[in-house]
């Protein structure tokens, strides 16, 4: 049997009949209901019965939704020169984290079971135990995933003395969604100042209640902008669409005397413009950074030799901020010791 998914459609060839299923959508056979959904990567056969219904899960299925900019990219450059230079002086985590990426590619779309690395499977064993006695901080307002808290978006494997400079420190949030991750950093960090930089209203209009809600003795700040590498307005479509501004981190604290102690941006492809519009605070402040690198291939490739040209002592890892997706949610650290 094969099967395969291609955005809303599934396709299941049994000796050479080829059946094809758009998910989600419910079809008859005789006295009952079926369709098919996923959740993640896993496929799950939903049967509707007149009086109850139930799910199978039939496989785990490689999923991720910039394939074809990975794709294009690859078709254009030395892959192999460009793993080369991405591995230098990484970890061994950070290593199987770049060679699974790169074997996921050729499942793409396809049933696979070894989607996860040792590293992930190891933490999976301790996540399992922690999210059963975590406590949603505000569960009338959102829902945070636990992980984000266990993982401390990618940030755990970081020297104590690296995450003691941070805080008290300011804290700037790229992409800062419904403020989940500042919530988080302002209980690993609660000297720190968090500046949320959200670019739309529902997510600004989120953070704000859950402000009002809780208790960060106003150390908690949303910025009603994205970040880039100039000023500039864009159009953003989530649910509706919006016309932003955005604005360099360079521009917007050259008049700050505080010092940048982490920069976490998640930004949906974004992350190398405001790398280059904040160079003179990297150079000035050597703050940590904490970047997601799975949205554009240029971020994934090339955004740690980037970094490293500059010669500010930075040295590098690669972490997981979620688990949804296995080659998502890799998030860059890069820390200085001096």
């Amino acid at each position: 049997m094969e099967i395969k998914i291609e955005q809303e459609n599934l396709s299941i060839t049994l000796n050479k009949t080829k059946l094809n299923f758009q998910l989600n959508k419910d079809y008859n056979f005789y006295l009952f209901k079926f369709n098919f959904c996923m959740k993640n990567t896993e496929l799950y056969l939903r049967i509707k019965l007149p009086l109850f219904n139930f799910k199978i899960k039939l496989t785990d299925i490689v999923i991720f939704y910039w394939q074809d900019i990975f794709n294009d990219y690859i078709n254009k450059n030395n892959i192999e020169t460009k793993l080369e230079i991405l591995k230098q002086n990484l970890d061994e985590i950070s290593i199987d984290y770049i060679n699974k990426f790169i074997e996921l590619i050729h499942h793409w779309n396809h049933p696979y079971n070894n989607m996860w690395t040792d590293e992930d499977k190891k933490i999976n064993k301790t996540y399992n135990k922690y999210k059963k006695i975590f406590k949603q901080p505000f569960p009338n307002i959102l829902t945070i995933n636990p992980y984000i808290y266990h993982n401390k978006y990618g940030l755990k494997d970081l020297p104590q003395n690296i995450l003691d400079k941070i805080n008290g420190n300011i804290i700037i949030d790229g992409g800062g969604f419904n403020g989940d991750t500042a919530v988080m950093f302002h209980e690993i960090f609660p000297d720190s100042e968090i500046n949320i930089f959200e670019p739309l209203s529902v997510n600004i209009n989120k953070i704000n209640e859950i402000i009002k809600t809780g208790n960060f003795n106003d150390k908690i700040i949303p910025i009603h902008k994205g970040l880039s590498d100039k000023v500039q307005k864009t159009e953003i479509t989530f649910n509706d669409t919006e016309i932003v501004d955005l604005i360099p981190i360079d521009q917007y604290y050259n008049q700050s005397s505080k010092k940048i102690g982490l920069i976490k941006l998640d930004t949906e492809g974004y992350e190398t413009l405001i790398i280059n519009g904040a160079l003179d605070t990297i150079k000035k402040d050597k703050p940590v950074l904490a970047i997601a690198i799975y949205h554009t291939p240029e971020d994934f490739f090339e955004l740690k030799s980037k970094i490293e040209a500059l010669n500010l002592g930075y040295k590098f890892m690669i972490r997981r901020s979620e688990a949804i997706l296995p080659q998502a949610d890799l998030v860059l650290i890069c820390y200085a010791e001096k």
